[in-house]
């Protein structure tokens, strides 16, 4: 896992297995009971048809927003992959410009101490500010562009969110389903922080409580 010792800070938080491991959860087929046996007949037999129908009604939408939810997730992960490289990239460029910039501050130090011997130590010392000025720009450069990543990133992990509370179903027999509730742990760590306790059950609420 990248330490970030160049930037100093994650841009790209979060666990691409966990959110792997959760699509896969949710893109487990659920199992729609059959109906009652053909010789079942009268009032109770008619009731539990009835009963059984509106269950089955809920648990094929429940599949449903279930599939829709881990293609979501899937989108997220790729997403993730993506921000992360672009985050370790430019965690390397900036190691490297912090290492010039040492090196650029000693040698600043060094002409400074120079710089009244003569014209030629004056304008080595000048040479060594001008260096040391421009990488310092180069690494405010780096950091911008990875403060605009992780504004990016948590923009798009919200808009995620809201993909997922949109496709929750909101049936009692949703509240019911574990495939579908049990999602807190594994995205949970999707961001980074702490997770904050969800208001509601669900995958949009777990998703949100692992943003930190």
């Amino acid at each position: 896992m990248t330490d970030y010792r160049g930037l100093g800070f994650d841009p790209a938080p979060g666990h691409a297995g966990a959110v792997a491991a959760a699509s896969e959860r949710l893109s487990v087929a659920l199992t729609v009971p059959g109906a009652p046996p053909e010789p079942w007949t009268g009032a109770a037999a008619d009731g539990f048809r009835t009963r059984l129908e509106a269950v089955v009604s809920e648990l094929t939408a429940v599949r449903r927003a279930m599939r829709a939810a881990a293609e979501v997730l899937d989108g997220w992960a790729t997403t993730l992959l993506g921000n992360q490289r672009r985050a370790e990239e430019l965690d390397r460029r900036a190691l490297g410009v912090r290492r010039a910039l040492a090196e650029a501050s000693d040698e600043l130090d060094r002409t400074g101490a120079m710089a009244s011997f003569t014209a030629a130590d004056g304008e080595a010392h000048e040479r060594a500010a001008a260096r040391h000025d421009e990488l310092r720009r180069q690494l405010d450069d780096v950091l911008e562009e990875a403060r605009l990543l992780e504004r990016d990133h948590r923009a798009e992990a919200r808009r995620v969110a809201d993909r997922l509370r949109a496709e929750e179903p909101s049936t009692v027999v949703a509240d019911t389903l574990t495939s579908f509730s049990s999602l807190t742990a594994d995205l949970a760590s999707v961001l980074l922080g702490p997770p904050r306790p969800a208001s509601t059950r669900g995958a949009a609420a777990a998703f949100r409580a692992g943003l930190g």
